[in-house]
């Protein structure tokens, strides 16, 4: 590892890690969008749907769509362990917009039995998997 990079790990139940050499990390906090970078002030953090952007040390940007979780940032290493999350190269981009759709419905007319606060998690799901797939959301 170089001196000026940070390591990133991506972790989730049932889910394979995926590690990274990184010259800078944003993540989607539930202050809004922090950006981490060798040095960094240990921080730890809860995650909010959204995209998570991995910078590595050749300059190219990679892309995840996590559900929530939390980040534990040290000068060297960044931990983000998402309650569920999935690389924007993986996401089947007309699903996650059929569930956006889906979402959105349940928003704007609900059943007596709708759960607002689930069909808006789901709507913060959708629309994660969707920017990460199109390689946006910050």
């Amino acid at each position: 590892m170089d001196e000026q990079t940070i390591n990133v790990v991506l972790c989730a139940p049932e889910k394979e890690k995926t590690e990274l050499e990184a010259q800078e990390v944003l993540c989607p906090g539930e202050d809004g969008i922090f950006t981490v970078r060798y040095g960094h002030t240990p921080y730890l953090t809860t995650l909010i749907p959204g995209v998570v952007l991995v910078k590595d040390t050749k300059g190219e940007e990679h892309y995840f769509a996590a559900s929530g979780g939390f980040a534990e940032v040290h000068p060297e290493k960044t931990l983000i362990l998402a309650d569920s999350y999935e690389a924007g190269d993986n996401v089947d981009e007309e699903r996650a917009k059929a569930a956006r759709e889906r979402a959105e419905l349940r928003l704007s007319k609900p059943e007596p039995e709708t759960d607002l606060g689930r069909a808006e998690l789901a709507l913060y799901r959708a629309v994660a998997r969707i920017n990460a797939a199109s390689k946006t959301g910050h």
